[in-house]
């Protein structure tokens, strides 16, 4: 048998077909000038349909080679974060305004059509829906109008140019809504810190400091009340799945775990709370729940809200008097 050395030196030592061919065909010609280049190019090309001329390993042409993915521009890469943004994070009751490549990017990724209002010249404006996704062709549309149309961005995507924003609609204008905005963050916070009153809420000091700031969902304030009316109950956390908002928009989930008598509960109180949870109806059931492992080893839950964020949910000088058990 052949080993592999004799079969390399084998194969410099003959050349290929293709390298006879062409220099047997060079110093026939040169004998015979009057024939030409011509004839050697024919003859070339017939070989060549032959499949006597075979591309050397690892020269493959354009066509055979693999073509690498390009990347995104900024502006493209804004735009799918956003679109990823609103299937995933926006409730399916509200409507969203966006222009006709970005409603196409949330069909695509499971946005109802049903629920989306598509800008364009002629078109209705954003004024009817709860959201505007904001891409460099809708502030070339709108212009100025966006600052008293959706003066708040919920969440946003990108920078500069390439910048794309989700904004909530302001129904009555710029003024009402941000007036209505300042008074819902003077009730989270009043609500919030009556919270942190009640023995039966525990919370670390971030938690702490979230909720008597104002920075807290008021949907989540009133279920940890709930909850808190019906099981004694540890605050982790609160998070922020809105990135790049503007000030006053609040925290949307929490991670929370039961305790007993100042111990952490098991996982049948996590069921409990559970099940609690999802007893709730609209606007105070939670658009997501799922478990948690906290870096200490116990387990907890993490729930969250869908946006946009319902103002007016909470009375400063009626804390939690709206809610009662399930």
């Amino acid at each position: 048998m052949e080993t592999r050395a004799a079969t390399s030196l084998r194969a410099r030592a003959e050349p290929s077909w293709p390298r006879v061919l062409v220099t047997t065909l060079q110093l026939w010609l040169r004998r015979r000038r009057r024939i030409g280049w011509a004839l050697l190019a024919a003859v070339l090309a017939l070989a060549a349909g032959s499949g006597l001329l075979l591309a050397q390993p690892g020269h493959g042409g354009a066509g055979q080679r693999g073509r690498a993915a390009r990347p995104l521009t900024p502006a493209a890469a804004a735009r799918a974060e956003a679109a990823s943004w609103v299937a995933a994070q926006v409730s399916r009751d509200a409507l969203v305004s966006c222009d006709p490549a970005m409603c196409a990017a949330l069909r695509q990724r499971g946005f109802p059509a049903a629920n989306q209002v598509v800008l364009g010249p002629g078109g209705p404006g954003p004024a009817g829906s709860s959201l505007v996704v904001v891409t460099a062709e809708v502030r070339s549309e709108l212009g100025g109008l966006l600052a008293s149309s959706a003066p708040v961005v919920v969440a946003s995507f990108g920078s500069a140019s390439a910048r794309t924003e989700i904004r909530a609609v302001a129904p009555d204008g710029a003024a009402a809504y941000l007036s209505q905005l300042r008074a819902d963050v003077a009730a989270r916070a009043s609500v919030g810190g009556e919270l942190l009153h009640n023995p039966a809420v525990q919370a670390d000091p971030p938690a702490r400091q979230q909720l008597s700031a104002g920075g807290v969902d008021p949907r989540l304030i009133a279920t940890i009340g709930i909850l808190a009316a019906l099981h004694p109950v540890h605050l982790v956390s609160f998070g922020d799945l809105s990135p790049g908002a503007s000030p006053g928009v609040p925290l949307r989930s929490a991670v929370l775990y039961g305790v007993t008598h100042g111990v952490t509960a098991g996982n049948a109180s996590l069921g409990s709370l559970r099940a609690l949870l999802l007893a709730q109806r609209p606007p105070y059931r939670p658009a997501g729940i799922g478990t948690v492992r906290l870096a200490a080893g116990r387990s907890a839950l993490r729930l969250w809200f869908a946006a946009p964020v319902p103002l007016g949910l909470l009375d400063a000088s009626h804390p939690l008097v709206t809610l009662s058990p399930p």
